[in-house]
């Protein structure tokens, strides 16, 4: 049997003081041994694991307004950069080239360094007492529950980009799944077998989770202004700021996104309604879509934002893709192409110049999302987010359910109710059959999920292939290998 051999690195953790645990600043070094000797140092431990989640080479950047949308064809070739460049090549579809072959051995290599980070995490806690953490079992559990979830979500993300998907792949054997501590080498498995893995890690996150967020009196701390905007919490921080932690409904998207992935709909669908549904403990609902109004400083969307991860300089880096001239390429959308998308619906606010998402630069006919854009009328903790799952994406799986039952007109109100929040006149669509009905997903998606890495796996789902030669399948890197 096919094994592959991973070298297992616990990146140095720090500790640190900061208004925004999210935020640590180094101070320290802590080794490995002292770090599990208190509660606060499975802390920093967790903090770690979600820094490395939003570095560059994973949600940072690559698998979310880099790499991810390069392949989705968001971009022109002639806006990437000299040939050399990798994502000049990566719109090609080039990925054995040496000049972006590194991008993709870091993308598996960092992925899987959180994999690592997160099976020391669990094999130390799962045996601790909870007279070590400040708020006993609770935090442990919390702390536990997480380190799962993200390990399953972390393999998961690796074995969309680098497995086919579930009707091409089969029962050949892609990739490993590493849930021990330590473990060099594990078997090679099939996407239905890695499949299993990431649903019971997913599943016994989201049992331990339920008690930490929902039967413990901790429903408060998930409405946005505690989740994302650390306000009406506990004065402990480590309990604020739930939205960029793996929380009970952020586990709880996860599934209904793997079960889409996996074609099980109606599980998916069930997922979808307890996230679209789910309520604080004063009966509202915890999930809003951002009113218009608000987009000009909320360019996330953060109201409706269910998992998001945080980097503080995600806009320094994004801005070496703008009209810079030393810029390694832009990462903008054609003008011409942005002109037809506005045309379908002009009261689309995603795309909107005026108090929209989009920023024009006329004189080179470029046109940028402003989701990263550095502004000063933009919330400060809305330039560091990072959006992972949104809420539309819940209504479009509770959509793909409906059509799969033939019934298109429930369908399309899903897509609907996505739509007329974000201005577009309801009523101009329809469906009869899953070609229309994945036509209208696709291009609503494209508008929705630019710049946040979701378009490339939505082509994917459907085998629709935005270029001629698009290739879904990322190569593993060879010297993870041993070729």
């Amino acid at each position: 049997m096919r094994k592959i051999k991973i070298l297992y690195v616990v990146l140095p953790l720090l500790l640190g003081a900061c208004s925004n645990w999210l935020d640590v600043q180094p101070s320290n070094e802590v080794e490995e041994g002292d770090l599990f000797n208190s509660g606060s140092g499975y802390r920093t431990a967790l903090n770690g694991i979600y820094k490395d989640m939003s570095s560059t080479s994973l949600w940072g950047q690559e698998l979310t307004w880099g790499f991810a949308d390069v392949v989705a064809q968001y971009y022109s070739r002639s806006n990437l950069g000299a040939s050399n460049k990798p994502y000049n090549r990566a719109v090609q579809y080039l990925y054995d080239d040496m000049n972006l072959e590194p991008l993709i051995q870091n993308i598996w290599s960092t992925g899987y360094n959180v994999i690592a980070n997160c099976n020391n995490l669990i094999a130390n806690i799962s045996k601790e007492d909870t007279v070590k953490f400040e708020e006993k079992r609770i935090e442990r559990d919390m702390i536990h529950g997480e380190a799962i979830a993200c390990r399953g979500f972390m393999h998961f993300e690796l074995l969309r980009y680098f497995a086919p998907s579930l009707k091409e792949a089969g029962n050949d054997l892609y990739m490993p799944y590493f849930d021990k501590f330590p473990s060099l080498m594990e078997s090679y498995l099939s996407v239905p077998d890695m499949i299993k893995k990431i649903e019971r890690d997913l599943l016994d996150a989201r049992d331990i989770l339920a008690t930490t967020d929902t039967l413990e009196g901790m429903l408060y701390l998930l409405p946005t202004s505690c989740r994302y905007e650390g306000t009406g919490g506990p004065t402990d921080i480590f309990f604020n700021y739930r939205g960029f932690r793996m929380n009970y409904t952020a586990v709880t998207a996860a599934l209904a996104r793997l079960y889409f992935y996996a074609d099980r709909l109606e599980d998916a669908a069930k997922m979808a309604t307890e996230v679209i549904d789910f309520v604080d403990d004063t009966g509202a609902k915890i999930f809003t879509f951002t009113p218009r109004s608000e987009y000009a400083v909320k360019t996330k969307l953060y109201d409706e934002l269910i998992f998001a991860l945080s980097q503080r300089k995600l806009t320094e880096n994004v801005e070496k893709y703008d009209e810079s001239i030393d810029s390694e390429g832009q990462l903008a959308v054609d003008y011409w192409d942005w002109l037809d998308w506005i045309e379908e619906d002009a009261g689309d606010r995603r795309l909107s110049k005026d108090g929209g998402l989009v920023r024009i630069v006329e004189e080179y006919e470029l046109v940028f999302s402003r989701k990263y854009y550095n502004s000063a009328d933009i919330k400060e903790g809305n330039k560091r987010m990072i959006p992972v799952i949104r809420l539309s994406e819940m209504y479009y799986i509770r959509g793909e359910y409906y059509a799969s039952l033939g019934d298109f007109g429930k369908a399309v109100q899903e897509l609907e109710n996505v739509r007329g929040a974000r201005g577009c006149t309801v009523g101009r669509i329809s469906a009869s059959d899953m070609d229309e009905w994945h036509e209208l997903i696709l291009n609503d998606a494209k508008k929705e999920f630019w710049g946040e890495g979701q378009l490339f796996h939505f082509y994917k789902k459907y085998n629709v292939k935005p270029n001629s030669k698009t290739n879904f399948v990322l190569p593993l890197p060879q010297n993870e290998i041993g070729l």
